[in-house]
Parts: C-alpha cells; structure tokens; sequence
C-alpha cells in the first residue's frame, strides 16, 4: 500500500513538472470574461470562449492553474459557445475580500436610500431584487427609485446571456441588492492570468449585499415575496379533507437557527409569528388580520449555511384540530452561485379552520428537517 501512494505520488509530481514546462496553445479565438462577486457572492467565475477546431479539448491556464477545456455541459451557467473548463460551465475560484461598498434600505414607500461606502465614482450602478423580480435604482446615492428590468443585463461588460446566467443563479436567495463597480475600483484580486494571452479579456466587478443587510422601515419587506396559492376547494377539516391555504408571506433570514412549525390562531400569536420571520430585520410588518375559523402557519427550516435554499407549502389536509401539510424544499445544486452567508428560509400561510397543533411532510414524505438533514 505504501509503496503504492508512493508511486502514484512520484506520478502527480512527474505530471505536474510536465505541464509547468509545456507552452499552452488553447483554442482558437481564445476569450475570457470574467466577473468577480464580493460581499455575499465572495466568487470569481470566467466563462471561456472559443474554437476548438474538430478537436476534442484543450489545455490553457488560468491564473496560474492548468485547466481542460471541452465542449460545454449542460448547465443554469453555461452560455452559448463557451467551453467548459475542467468539466464545469465556468472556471470557479474564490474572490478575495472586500469592505462594504454600498449600504441600502428600502422604506415604507418602495422607495430605496443608497448609501456609498466607496470613493466616488467607484460604484456604477446598484441593482435590487426581491428573490423574484429585478429592479435597477435612478442612483448610487441618496434616494432613488427602483426601474424594473430583465435581471442583470446591461451591468459591466457581462453579455447579455452572461447577465442571463448570473440573473438565474442569484435568483430565489431572497432579497439581495448588487452594486456594479467601475473598472477603476480598487479591488482585492487583480485579473486572472490567463495563457496563452486571450484575444480579447472582459472584466466585470460586482458587489452583493444580503437580505440581512438590507434595512427595511415600514411595512415593507426586502426579503418577501408574496403570491395566492389556492388548493381546491376542501371538505370540512374536521373530515380529514383539503384545507384552503394561500401563501401571505416568504423570506430567507428568520430569527431562528431550528427546523420547526409554528401557529397563531390570534392577533397575539401572529405577531409573535411575525417577530420570529422578520426578528433580524429592521421593520417588522404588522401580520394580516385573522378572520372567525382562520390560522397563520410559519415553516421554517431552520439554520442554513448559504443562499438559494427555500420552503415552498404545496398541498394542506386537517383532521380534527390538526393541520398536515406538504411543502417543496429547495437546495441549491453542486457548483451554484449562492450568496454566502448564513440563511434561515420560511414561509407563512394562511389556512381555513382553526388548529392546535400541525406536521410537515417534504416531497418525499418525511419530516421537515433541520441543519445536517436531507435537503431532498
């Protein structure tokens, strides 16, 4: 055995001599863009371009690391006609650290105020969503307005399927706020090294605040997304048929670390509800009235150690004073861009009938777990 690790150890040294010596060719039309995520994003990715020509793959480095281009994967990531890099959809290494560029808080009004922690002219544009829908703000500093868009595009020198990807890959992480740097702005990592010399090497620097650093006033609420999701029209709870539900609320920074279900039948317990979805936000929202026979249900999944994980209620059942529901849970999958920072999903619905006492079953019929559980 000993010898054995050995000679494979003498192998990988061996190899790695080889390539140190050896000059890349790279494909034809060799082209890098890179963009480079600070804050919550704390990622550099490089999509690689260019023309193979009938060959199978090719060798080029990047920043200083010998990687295999081939055709592209399917993948959210990959972008119409670039290659993959060592069998992902874009070359992936950690981004250095950064301070805060920007601060922002949304008010009651929809309004936003941007506050720039950068030297002026340093921040370019600053772009909001609500884990759903995209807005770019009228200004980088002060009060501005929010104008929806198409995601990202438009933003540093991204194409427009490049923003598509990076739009999709930030997506569902609940409320996020990305400032564009200018490519004048100081920043921790200088260009990726790539060789041979591309015939052209885009550059795109992002900052990213999380919903946790978003300061809300009001009844506004970064971090929630808000739709009516309405089951059939149920038998009586106490029947053991469907119950009515509809989605009032969901958001991904819940003050709570544990996986669990919680009930309020009265104004008390839904603020008390309330003050658990919003507790680490600034500005909690007075929660809905409850009309006669009516409960809220909050679902949290607890602790969890990045973005783009979510809880979803798909279906609801009662038998006696006893609430069943099913949820969606969602995880992000290997090699997404999700921010990171800790995230605490739930979701709120509300219910007809009145109950004590409730269970969630994923979509695979077990328990609602916590951090350290199944995901799927």
């Amino acid at each position: 055995m000993t010898s054995g690790k050995i000679s494979r150890l003498a192998l990988l040294v061996l190899g790695a001599g080889l390539l140190s010596g050896c000059t890349m060719t790279g494909p034809a039309n060799l082209r890098v863009h890179e963009v480079n995520i600070y804050g919550a994003g704390a990622q550099r990715l490089a999509w690689v371009y260019g023309d193979l020509g009938g060959a199978a793959s090719s060798s080029v480095k990047i920043g200083g690391q010998a990687v295999t281009l081939r055709a592209q994967v399917s993948d959210p990531l990959a972008t119409p006609g670039s290659l993959s890099v060592d069998g992902k959809a874009a070359y992936v290494a950690k981004a250095g650290s950064l301070a805060p560029r920007f601060t922002l808080a949304r008010e009651s009004s929809g309004a936003f105020t941007v506050t720039s922690l950068a030297p002026a002219g340093q921040v370019q544009t600053v772009y909001y969503t609500d884990g759903t829908n995209w807005q770019r703000l009228s200004s980088v500093t002060g009060t501005a307005l929010g104008a929806p868009v198409s995601g990202l595009r438009g933003a540093g020198q991204l194409t427009d399927a490049e923003a598509d990807a990076l739009t999709r890959a930030l997506s569902n992480q609940g409320a996020l706020a990305v400032a564009v740097l200018s490519p004048a702005a100081t920043l921790p990592d200088a260009a990726l090294n790539v060789e041979p010399r591309p015939s052209e090497q885009r550059r795109t620097a992002l900052y990213v605040l999380g919903s946790a650093q978003i300061a809300l006033s009001g009844t506004t609420t970064t971090s929630t997304t808000t739709t009516t999701v309405i089951t059939p029209a149920p038998t009586s709870p106490t029947s053991g048929g469907r119950v009515n539900f509809s989605e009032v609320a969901s958001g991904t920074n819940a003050n709570t670390a544990a996986a669990g279900v919680l009930l309020a039948r009265t104004a008390s317990e839904a603020r008390a509800l309330y003050a658990t979805a919003y507790g680490r936000q600034t500005g909690i929202p007075t929660p809905p009235a409850l009309a006669a026979g009516e409960t809220l249900v909050g679902v949290f999944m607890g602790q969890r150690p990045t973005g783009g994980y979510s809880v979803r209620v798909t279906g609801a059942t009662g038998q006696g004073s006893t609430l069943a529901l099913r949820v969606q849970v969602n995880a992000p999958g290997p090699g997404a861009i999700t921010t990171q920072a800790l995230t605490s999903p739930w979701t709120i619905v509300r219910v007809s009938g009145s109950f004590s006492a409730a269970s969630v079953l994923d979509q695979l019929g077990q328990p609602l777990r916590g951090p350290g559980g199944n995901d799927r």
